[in-house]
């Protein structure tokens, strides 16, 4: 008998963003709602290469995806960094399962993140008729939030008011304070990595209006940029369930 056999109609290889895998039909199909489902059950179109179906997506992510729809469970490797990424390419195939079980898994690391280290969250709101850039004709409002007696171990020249009183006690409740400088978000940023600290999320958003009061009708826009910072480490302090972000 020859080496030469026709393959079997359920194996399928894959070239995902130039990485090659090989699955089973039955595994793409496992969520016959997803777009895998559809793109392999025959009711959405697939294109091929020499290498089997080609998908224009990112190959290393989609490991993680195969691992999921194998097992229906979601097993990153210890100290996974692309949660984001992977949570963009879950979306993009739209496998719900999977969706859910990263915004389970966000929660997790977050309780963990708070029992095992410290937080901040820094805000900048820019509002202005044109909010990208610090000038002239832009407001800038920076708040940084977490507890007392990490805010208080910030310098001084980052506060818009005296923070001795932090520094004067050991109260472990969340407070909000704000910060000095259009630029301080960036200043602090910089600050932080220099101590050892990781940017563990970012959010950017963005909206406009016509500001209705002045005699000259204007268009405002502002843009709300949020920071969250965690210091690997410290103390064991008890998870919280009312925390600030």
């Amino acid at each position: 008998m020859g080496d030469n056999q026709t393959p079997h109609p359920d194996i399928i290889r894959l070239n995902v963003g130039g990485v090659l895998f090989t699955t089973t039909k039955a595994t793409l199909c496992r969520y016959p709602n997803s777009m895998l489902g559809a793109m392999f059950n025959g009711s959405m179109s697939t294109y091929k290469d020499e290498n089997g179906y080609f998908i224009d997506r990112n190959g290393a992510m989609f490991g993680h995806i195969l691992d999921f729809l194998r097992s229906s469970h979601l097993a990153l490797p210890e100290g996974f960094r692309h949660l984001d990424q992977l949570a963009v390419e879950a979306d993009f195939f739209q496998i719900e399962p999977m969706i859910f079980a990263i915004q389970e898994h966000r929660k997790k690391l977050t309780k963990i993140r708070h029992k095992t280290g410290q937080v901040l969250e820094v805000i900048e709101v820019r509002i202005g008729s044109t909010a990208t850039m610090p000038t002239n004709n832009s407001r800038v409002k920076t708040i940084i939030s977490g507890r007392r007696s990490v805010i208080a171990t910030l310098p001084q020249d980052f506060f818009n008011c005296p923070v001795e009183k932090l520094k004067q006690t050991s109260d472990q409740s969340f407070t909000e304070i704000e910060l000095l400088g259009s630029n301080v978000r960036l200043r602090l940023a910089d600050y932080l990595l220099s101590e050892g600290w990781q940017m563990c999320g970012s959010d950017f958003s963005s909206s406009s209006g016509y500001d209705t009061k002045s005699m000259i009708s204007s268009l405002i826009i502002e843009q709300s940029y949020r920071d969250r910072w965690f210091l690997p480490g410290g103390q064991d302090e008890p998870a919280s369930t009312n925390l600030p972000f």
